[in-house]
């Protein structure tokens, strides 16, 4: 009886580890400065975007159906979240939540064109530190 529950605990521990390990490490993110130009009713402006994406692991496909997920923030204007993205060779394809297309990010050429509340973004993203 004692070494039925020795067992029982060590399988115990080790469920608990691997729930840990998959949620702790499903995703990663990475964090972009993007700076280009935002078009809205006929007018351009320059704008500097900030995104955080996060993507999936492969394992937390079997739970969802989104291979990303992106934050964008204009600084001292707005926030919006995408929570579906789709990889599509080397491009993210991004859609908003009635799951229309808004646009695309680019892991090659680090490219993001979307379409937002206040306009159409496309500008160029650089990596930036945490």
């Amino acid at each position: 009886m004692l070494k039925l529950s020795k067992y029982a605990a060590l399988l115990v521990a080790a469920l608990v580890l691997l729930f840990c390990f998959v949620t702790i490490f499903s995703s990663v993110e990475t964090r972009y400065e993007c700076k280009g130009n935002l078009r809205f009713m006929g007018e351009t402006q320059p704008k500097t975007f900030y995104i955080k994406l996060e993507e999936y692991r492969w394992w937390a496909g079997l739970w969802g159906d989104s291979d990303a997920s992106l934050s964008v923030e204009a600084p001292d204007e707005w926030v919006d979240h995408y929570s579906h993205l789709k990889k599509v060779g080397n491009q993210l394809q991004i859609f908003d939540s009635k799951k229309m297309l808004a646009g695309n990010f680019s892991e090659l050429s680090k490219s993001l064109a979307l379409k937002t509340s206040t306009g159409f973004f496309d500008g160029t993203c650089t990596k930036v530190a945490k």
